[in-house]
């Protein structure tokens, strides 16, 4: 994965996460398939591979930021 020209990592309360770090929220809704279209529309993007793309996603947010979308 590559991050786009000129976006930085982000930096939340004055650190700036390492190698790693991730903040994960927990979000119901909609199912994989719609909630991944919404998102879609917004701007996140799908990268390759998905090896259980029944199960979960990997999407990557404009900055170019992994998060994930889980069936549970």
């Amino acid at each position: 994965m590559r991050r786009p020209a000129g976006v930085g990592r982000p930096i939340r309360d004055g650190h700036r996460p390492g190698p790693g770090r991730a903040v994960h929220r927990r979000l119901r809704g909609a199912g994989l398939d719609t909630a991944e279209r919404r998102l879609s529309a917004l701007g996140a993007v799908r990268p390759e591979p998905q090896p259980l793309a029944e199960r979960w996603r990997v999407l990557l947010d404009p900055a170019g930021r992994p998060f994930c979308l889980t069936a549970k």
